[in-house]
C-alpha cells in the first residue's frame, strides 16, 4: 500500500487521484475525489462511477505497459464536467500481473468554457463585421456599374452605406469598450457620484431618441440619495443604455419610468418600460455578448447586441448587480443595484 507521506500529499491536492490494480478495484482515493464523486468508493472499481470509454482504456493501455497516457472526457455529475484525466504506471518495472496505475482527474470546466466562449465571440464578431461589409461591397459595385450616372441611386446608396458604416463603427467602439471593461473589472473605482445629477444629464442627452420613438421618460428621486463609489463615465453609459433600449423597444406613445432609491442593500435605480415585453426564457441570456432576441429587430434600431454586455461588465467593476424581470404584453424592468459609499470610513 501506499506510504502516510504520500497519502498525506495526495490528500492536499484539489485534484481527484485514485490507485487502482489490474481489475479497476481502486486500492486508493484522495479526498478531492471523495469530494467530487462521494466516499465510500475504496473496494469499488473505477467502472462503477466512471462511464467514459476513454478514461478506462487509458488505463487498460497502462496496466499494459505504457508509462503514461492522457486524455480528456466528459462526465455527467450534478453538471456536465470536462476533466483533463492522466494516468501513470505506479511500479513499471513490477511485473505486469502486479501492475497498479495513478489514475489523476483535473476539472477543466472552467478552461474549456472559457475557449468556446473566446470561439464562439470570434465567431459572432466575424459575422457582424462581414454583414455591413457585405452591404457596402454591394453597394460600391453597384454605384461603379448600373447606378453611376443615376443621382436619385446614388443619393439613396450613399446613405445606405453611411448606414452601415455608423453600423460598424458603433460596434467597433462597443467592442473595444469591452475589452477595456475587462481589463479593469478587477480594480473597484473610488471615485464619489451623485446618481440624480446622472440620470438627468442621460435622459436629456436621450430626448432625440426618445422623441423620434415618440416616449415619454419620467424621472422619480428619492430624496436626499447617498452617493456611490463609482466612475462617472461608465455609470453614465449604463444608464443611456438602458433607458435607450427602453425607449426603442417600449411601446410608442408610453411612458419610461426611472425610479431611484436607497435600500438595505444599496441604491437601486431601475428602468421600467411599457413594451412587448421578454420571455422568461431569454431574461437569463440577455446580457450574453450578441445575444438578440429578435435579430432583425434589434439591428433595425441600431443595435450591436453588445449593450447590456457592457452593462454587465461594468456593474461588476462596480460590484454591482443588473436584475431584470418582465412580464410579456406588459413590459419589462431593468434594475441597477449599487454599493452604497460609505462616507465615515473616508473621512
Amino acid at each position: 500500500m501506499m506510504h502516510a507521506s504520500v497519502e498525506a500529499v495526495l490528500n492536499g491536492l484539489k485534484v481527484a487521484v485514485f490507485m487502482v490494480d489490474r481489475d479497476h478495484q481502486i486500492l486508493f482515493r484522495n479526498a478531492a475525489s471523495g469530494q467530487l464523486f462521494g466516499v465510500g468508493l475504496r473496494g469499488r472499481k473505477l467502472d462503477d462511477f466512471i462511464s467514459s470509454k476513454k478514461c478506462l482504456k487509458a488505463v487498460d493501455r497502462v496496466l499494459a505497459g505504457k508509462t503514461q497516457v492522457s486524455v480528456d472526457i466528459k462526465l455527467q455529475l450534478v453538471v456536465p464536467t470536462s476533466f483533463s484525466v492522466t494516468v501513470v504506471r505506479m511500479n513499471p518495472e513490477a511485473p505486469l500481473e502486479d501492475a497498479k496505475a495513478i489514475v489523476s482527474l483535473e476539472d477543466v470546466t472552467h478552461i474549456r468554457e472559457a475557449e468556446q466562449m473566446r470561439s464562439d465571440f470570434v465567431a459572432n464578431v466575424s459575422h457582424e463585421l462581414r454583414s455591413p461589409l457585405t452591404a457596402l461591397y454591394g453597394f460600391i459595385e453597384t454605384l461603379q456599374g448600373p447606378a453611376k450616372d443615376d443621382a436619385n441611386a446614388r443619393e439613396r446608396f450613399l446613405g445606405l452605406m453611411e448606414t452601415e458604416a455608423q453600423r460598424m463603427a458603433r460596434l467597433i467602439d462597443d467592442l473595444l469598450s469591452l475589452s477595456k471593461l475587462q481589463a479593469a473589472e478587477r480594480v473597484a473605482p473610488d471615485d464619489l457620484v451623485a446618481i440624480g445629477p446622472v440620470l438627468r444629464r442621460v435622459i436629456a442627452s436621450l430626448e432625440p431618441i426618445t422623441e423620434r420613438e415618440k416616449s415619454t421618460v419620467l424621472l422619480e428621486l428619492e430624496e436626499s440619495l447617498p452617493l456611490v463609489h463609482g466612475d462617472l463615465d461608465e455609470l453614465t453609459q449604463v444608464f443611456s443604455n438602458l433607458i435607450e433600449n427602453a425607449a426603442k423597444y417600449g411601446q410608442a406613445g408610453t411612458a419610461i419610468k426611472v425610479r431611484a432609491w436607497v435600500a438595505e442593500n444599496g441604491l437601486h435605480v431601475c428602468v421600467t418600460d411599457q413594451g412587448d415585453g421578454i420571455s422568461p426564457k431569454h431574461i437569463t441570456r440577455l446580457t450574453e455578448r450578441f445575444y438578440r432576441i429578435d435579430k432583425g429587430r434589434s439591428r433595425s434600431k441600431g443595435g450591436t447586441g453588445l449593450g447590456l454586455a457592457i452593462v454587465k461588465h461594468i456593474l461588476m467593476r462596480h460590484r454591482g448587480t443588473l436584475e431584470i424581470s418582465s412580464e410579456p404584453g406588459v413590459g419589462s424592468e431593468f434594475c441597477v443595484v449599487l454599493p452604497v459609499a460609505n462616507l465615515e470610513e473616508l473621512s
